[in-house]
């Protein structure tokens, strides 16, 4: 299931990325936070790259063709008691996470 979600989402979640960094380099020129922000859009550039190659990697799920556009709804229409089990997930913070969580 979060497999499935994951492929489903991956445009999603590269473009929130990349909004992520556009917003993150409108600091590097503040002379107050400029430096600290450099920082952190080169850390957050680096690890949008290795999430890509993850999300790459994830296999197509069954009963999806990868090459449909319209995969989100095939999804949806295969699986409903998997759409509803989505909408009952609530979003977390990263506070909720344990420190020595690894993907």
């Amino acid at each position: 299931v979060i497999h499935k979600h994951f492929y489903l989402k991956r445009v999603e979640i590269m473009a929130q990325c990349e909004e992520w960094i556009a917003d993150i380099q409108q600091y590097s020129s503040d002379k107050r936070v400029g430096r600290t922000m450099s920082h952190h859009a080169a850390a957050l550039k680096r690890h949008t790259a290795q999430l890509r190659e993850e999300l790459l990697k994830l296999p197509c799920p069954e009963g999806l063709d990868p090459d449909a556009d319209d995969s989100v709804e095939k999804c949806n229409a295969t699986g409903s008691e998997e759409t509803m089990l989505h909408e009952q997930v609530k979003p977390s913070s990263s506070k909720d996470v344990p420190s020595d969580f690894k993907l």
